[in-house]
């Protein structure tokens, strides 16, 4: 892994924006991270992440009863990203406090950037990976179970990328995320979070945030995508792997 991890190195030096990436391997404690780990960029949908582990966790404690159709609005959430089910639960379930909550998901940093709203919410590299770690080591079996079997059954449309990359063999699990801020200059993010290898040893959290994009597809989501899906086919495989061709929608 030490190899894979310097020639990853050595490949995000040569990308355009600012990209924060960290891996941890649960089996022996070790974590790499690059200098912008702990850098704020805009989550898009990877809050998602956490908004569905915070709703499972009070439904858990008794605090809220979850309905069926609340559950096939978290399974849109999570399978295809869908905007409006996690409005439809943010609208239901959260608000400010949401904030609080998350903290002990080892999200400190994480912050609203205007409203107390999921899709106003600017986080790291360093704090998705806590989460992603906090899923699979200190939530109740039923709800960790649940979850990591919907971050391995996502959409082929569009969420299978980033950690994805990692490969079959390696049972990757993510939740992706991406945002396009068009003013005052184009602006594109892409953003993965999950895991890899026998019993989610490796956790892998990406947020690339790649500043000015053009109309040509030189960048924008399918330049972002695919290099986050190089990393992780780079560090769970060994080599670099098929473009991956999502389609995307406006903001999932």
């Amino acid at each position: 892994m030490q190899s894979r991890i310097r020639e990853v190195s050595r490949y995000i030096q040569r990308l355009p924006g600012t990209l924060g990436i960290v891996l941890h391997n649960r089996a022996t404690g070790a974590t790499w991270h690059n200098a912008h780990a702990a850098t704020l960029i805009p989550a898009a949908s990877t809050i998602k992440l956490a908004m569905m582990t915070d709703i499972l966790l009070r439904n858990q404690a008794g605090q809220i009863q979850l309905t069926p159709a609340d559950r096939a609005a978290m399974f849109q959430a999570l399978y295809t990203s869908n905007d409006d089910d996690a409005d439809y639960l943010w609208f239901r379930y959260e608000n400010a406090s949401f904030m609080d909550r998350v903290r002990a998901f080892g999200m400190s940093r994480t912050q609203f950037t205007s409203g107390a709203y999921w899709g106003d919410v600017d986080t790291t590299a360093r704090n998705l990976d806590n989460l992603m770690n906090y899923v699979l080591t200190r939530t109740p079996p039923h709800i960790r179970g649940y979850l990591v079997y919907r971050l391995q059954h996502v959409s082929a449309i569009d969420q299978q990328w980033g950690v994805w990359g990692a490969g079959p063999a390696n049972h990757p699990g993510n939740k992706d995320g991406w945002e396009q801020d068009p003013s005052p200059v184009g602006v594109w993010i892409t953003n993965t979070v999950g895991f890899a290898g026998p019993h989610q040893q490796y956790t892998l959290a990406i947020m690339y945030d790649l500043g000015s994009f053009d109309e040509n597809g030189n960048s924008g989501f399918k330049f972002g995508s695919n290099k986050l899906t190089q990393i992780a086919a780079m560090l769970f495989q060994g080599h670099h792997t098929s473009t991956p061709h999502p389609l995307p929608s406006a903001v999932p």
